[in-house]
Parts: C-alpha cells; sequence; structure tokens
C-alpha cells in the first residue's frame, strides 16, 4: 500500500533523502535512495564508480532491500547503452575506457563456449563482426598504455578464434588466412603463452591437413616460445598436441615420451596458477579427443578406445557436442580393431 505523499516525506526526512527526489521518482522508487551506498540511478561515471566501491567494502555487514525486478531492468538498459556508447564514440575517435575493454571481454568468452556448443560454423559471423569493431576502435579510438595492449590481445584472440571456427566450419584456407593475421597482431604483444597457444592451434590444423612434420615444427616453437615463462596446464595443453603431431609421423615412441611429459606437466598444474582465460577447456591430457586419435593414427585401435571411451565418461554432463564425436571415434576404433559386428 502506497503511504500518502505527506508520510513519504517525513519517511525522506527520516533517511536524508531530498523531498524534491521523492516527488520527482514517486513511490517506491524514492526509496533506493535510502539504501546503503550509491544511487542506483547514479550515472556511469568514474566518481560513482569509486562511490560504489567505495560504500560496498566499507560496511560488509550491512544490507539492502533486492532491487525491484523494474529497477533491474532499467539499470542493466542503461548500462548496456552506456557501453555501446562508449564503443561508439571510441570507434569515432573518443577515448578507450575500462568498460569497452570488459564488454569485449565477455563477448569473447560467450563465444568460446558457444562453439563449445554449437560448433564453430555458427560463430564465424559473430566472430568476424566483433574483429570488425575491435580493427576499428584499434584505427580510430584513442588509447594507450596497458588499454593499447589489451585492445591487440582482443584482435589477436578474435582472429584466432575466427581461424578456429573457420577451420572447424571446413574452410582450411580462410582459416589460415584467419591465423596469419593473428601472428601479426601477436607482434603488437608481448605475452608468450597467448603467442604460443596461438602457433599451436595453427599447428594442430596442419596436423589434420596433413603436414604432420610441419606441425611437429610448429608445436616445437610453440614450446620455446612459451619455455618456462608460462604455467604447467598450458605446457601440457602444447605437448599433447606434440603427441598428435608425434604420431602423425610414425614416431609412436616419440608421441608416448610426449604423452607421459604431458602427464607430468598436468600433475604440476595447481589451483592458484593464473592460467589464461583461453585454458578453461584443458583437461586430464589421457582424457583428451587428440590422445584417443593419435593412437589411431598409429595403428593401435585397442589404446585409442580405451582412452576415448575414458574421455567420454569423463565429459561434463552438457558437452552434448563433445559427446557425439567421442561416439564417432570410438566408433572408428571399433572398426578398425576388427569389432564392427558389436554395431
Amino acid at each position: 500500500m502506497e503511504p500518502e505523499l505527506p508520510a513519504q516525506l517525513a519517511m525522506a526526512d527520516l533517511h536524508g533523502v531530498d523531498p524534491d527526489q521523492v516527488r520527482a521518482r514517486g513511490w517506491p522508487d524514492w526509496l533506493l535512495l535510502a539504501l546503503p551506498g550509491t544511487d542506483i540511478r547514479a550515472p556511469f561515471t568514474p566518481e560513482a564508480t569509486m562511490s560504489a566501491l567505495g560504500d560496498l567494502t566499507s560496511d560488509p555487514a550491512r544490507a539492502a532491500a533486492l532491487l525491484p525486478a523494474d529497477v533491474l531492468t532499467d539499470l542493466t538498459t542503461r548500462w548496456t547503452r552506456h557501453v555501446q556508447n562508449q564503443i561508439t564514440r571510441g570507434m569515432s575517435g573518443g577515448y578507450v575506457g575500462e568498460e569497452v575493454s570488459t564488454a569485449l571481454h565477455a563477448r569473447l568468452t560467450a563465444l568460446w563456449h558457444l562453439d563449445d556448443s554449437l560448433g564453430g560454423t555458427p560463430c564465424t559471423n559473430t566472430a568476424r563482426e566483433d574483429l570488425r569493431m575491435v580493427t576499428r576502435i584499434l584505427r580510430q579510438a584513442r588509447h594507450t598504455g596497458q588499454r593499447t595492449t589489451d585492445l591487440h590481445y582482443l584482435a589477436v584472440e578474435y582472429a584466432r578464434f575466427l581461424g578456429w571456427a573457420e577451420f572447424d566450419a571446413g574452410r582450411p584456407a580462410a582459416a589460415h588466412r584467419a591465423w596469419h593475421t593473428a601472428l601479426r597482431a601477436a607482434a603488437e604483444v608481448a605475452d608468450p603463452a597467448r603467442s604460443a597457444y596461438l602457433l599451436a592451434n595453427l599447428a594442430l590444423a596442419c596436423v589434420y591437413d596433413g603436414q604432420a612434420t610441419t606441425a611437429a615444427q610448429m608445436l616445437n616453437s610453440a614450446r620455446d616460445l612459451a619455455g618456462t615463462r608460462t604455467t604447467p596446464l598450458v605446457a601440457a595443453m602444447i605437448t599433447i598436441w606434440q603427441v598428435r603431431a608425434a604420431a602423425a609421423t610414425g614416431d609412436a615412441r616419440h608421441a608416448a615420451r610426449l604423452l607421459a611429459r604431458a602427464e607430468t606437466e598436468y600433475e604440476r598444474s595447481r589451483t592458484g596458477d593464473t592460467n589464461p582465460a583461453w585454458s578453461y577447456w584443458m583437461v586430464r591430457p589421457s582424457l583428451m579427443a587428440e590422445t584417443g586419435r593419435a593412437f589411431l593414427g598409429l595403428g593401435d585401435p585397442a589404446t585409442a578406445e580405451q582412452l576415448l571411451t575414458d574421455g567420454l565418461n569423463a565429459l561434463a554432463p552438457e558437452a552434448h557436442r563433445d559427446r557425439v564425436l567421442y561416439y564417432a571415434w570410438i566408433a572408428t576404433a571399433h572398426v578398425r580393431g576388427g569389432h564392427s559386428d558389436h554395431f
């Protein structure tokens, strides 16, 4: 029930709320001004942000009412509009701030997970459009220091992902073009782990393209580039792709040694390691599909089937696309092992 205006004004006075705001905002919106912290409807400015951060951390025990649905909707709309305006401003030559970088990173992360579920084909257009936006910001906006480096990283990662999506869509020439561009952008970013990951992506694609020797050489370069300046998890990822390349060249002993090294590196990884965001998909090397496929290529379908079955059982319930692929490769191992009567 809405109190009479005099009662609302009395409540506002008790909480130090401007009576003009009571009249302007109406019931119950003006109550937001009585909550602890920065006004929910304050503009998105550095000053308001610092005020909100100070309010949030000053007294953890202070509680506030849940934000009403209409306020949440308004907050989301205004934030989205603000970010879009900042992006537009940057593309028109204005200064690029933190909010633009945050929005672009969020879109990139969402794209990674969309690819996990749908595959590369539906993601290529989105990746290309987002990369176009990053490129325009790099070319036209004002940015310096770490912001410039971050924008180059976004260009690297969007181009790398576009290459992966194109390759997954069965367009290897388009993939190589994207990766070539990504390598150029990576030359502007002094980050060995990211550069090594990019090179490893291109190398793994070369395995599928029948260029196993070239792939092995590129993966060696990726390992040298990463060196000891990356985490054990990233090292294990590169090593397991080296297993695939070694198997494709027919070197079973080297492939086995590399698999053992990948397992050791994975065991050295710890929860507190500062792993890059893109390494979220990495699992135990022996459970990865590339490991099972390596042994298929070496003419050992029994080992391949066991590894692929273990990997299948370890998949998350929502990994529907990967589950289908694992079943297909397990079926291939069955056939190559002479057990086609099982189907």
